[in-house]
């Protein structure tokens, strides 16, 4: 693993709240349910200074605040902690993903004035007015053009990202102009690569009743998790050849419990829930025993809190530096095989491999 000194970037999830019942987002049970295993976590500004110290911002070249389940708009030292890092270290890059739906246009004008020069928002919209909160529950389409509106105008650089789904598809050229005539700097498509087992995800409402289904795009590309990759998990990971998107972009994750890993995929485990029946809940199973023999080699959850060591001394210690050749090489983490592996058994290569977040 590389060093402190080579370390260039930061993703960071300052709080784990979100008001939004995205359903495919593992901080829910299919859009109405929470996750009875997250408990709230927000960061101070203490916390921020103690973590992002001044040797740590002058480290990296970026840093981003996203995570696993929260919306960094939902904590509100949000914009202080923009202003400490610009004042320290006005060079480096920040970038902020969020829906968006949250705060009023006053507070987004702030915001681009406490951002420093080189910086950018990610506004998550799927789709338009009749269609967006179908995947984004509990956002309001308008007033998040509103807050992009006022952000830009205001000086603030924004990206709109489009997660394409069946029922918004026909509206990808609509919301492109519509981002152009705002001024986003750039629109980008994707496809969900959610779908496992079956392409038809149902979403259901906070007393667990099926509201409406979730159906990919038409012409989405993405291979979706089947039974017999589900089967026999353990074994595909052995032959998966396992390259770190985190170790070639020299990239550390820290969550809102304050625990350093390596990416959001690894710290979002212990926080997954298997709903009963689940098809793949003995595969998830395994994957959480692999991630509590990962951390026991780390040296414990303790150990790996970045306000009880410093960001160097965990990503310089000897565990750190010394335990991937086990989990990748060895005993072959599937959670690592799946996102960061390459595979042929009789199929196309990078099949098997899922780089969009786990927080869309």
């Amino acid at each position: 693993m590389f060093k402190f000194n080579e370390l260039k970037q930061i993703h960071l999830e300052i709080t784990n709240n979100c008001q939004a019942g995205c359903p495919m987002c593992s901080r829910n049970v299919h859009g109405g349910l929470e996750n009875p295993l997250l408990k709230i976590q927000n960061w101070s500004l203490d916390d921020f200074k103690n973590i992002m110290t001044e040797e740590v911002l002058h480290q990296i070249e970026s840093y981003y605040h996203c995570g696993n389940f929260g919306d960094p708009l939902l904590n509100n030292n949000l914009t202080d902690m923009c202003e400490y890092s610009k004042t320290v270290a006005p060079d480096t890059r920040i970038a902020i993903h969020t829906n968006g739906s949250l705060r009023n246009p006053s507070w987004w004008k702030q915001l681009a004035k406490s951002l420093p020069k080189d910086h950018l928002v990610i506004f998550a919209l799927d789709g338009l007015a009749d269609t967006h909160s179908l995947y984004r529950i509990g956002t309001d389409y308008n007033k998040i053009l509103e807050n992009a509106t006022a952000f830009i105008g205001a000086g603030g650089r924004a990206d709109w990202t489009f997660i394409k789904f069946k029922h918004n598809e026909h509206q990808v050229e609509e919301a492109r102009k519509i981002a152009t005539g705002i001024g986003f700097e750039q629109f980008t498509v994707k496809n969900s690569s959610r779908f496992i087992m079956d392409p038809t995800y149902p979403v259901l409402d906070k007393d667990g009743n099926v509201t409406h289904h979730l159906k990919p795009s038409t012409d989405n590309t993405l291979k979706f998790i089947d039974k017999k990759m589900i089967d026999n998990a353990e074994q595909v990971a052995q032959q998966a050849t396992i390259n770190c998107f985190v170790q070639e972009n020299k990239e550390i994750y820290i969550d809102a419990y304050k625990t350093l890993m390596p990416c959001c995929w690894l710290s979002s485990l212990p926080y997954t829930y298997i709903m009963p029946g689940d098809y793949a809940g003995d595969v998830r199973r395994k994957i959480l025993l692999q991630y509590y023999d990962l951390m026991r080699d780390l040296g414990g959850i303790d150990n790996m809190n970045a306000l009880n060591r410093s960001v160097k001394d965990i990503v310089d210690s000897t565990e750190y530096q010394t335990v991937w050749h086990k989990y990748w090489n060895d005993t072959k983490l599937i959670t690592c095989a799946r996102t960061c592996g390459t595979i042929d058994i009789a199929k196309p290569k990078d099949q098997f491999r899922e780089k969009e977040k786990i927080n869309e």
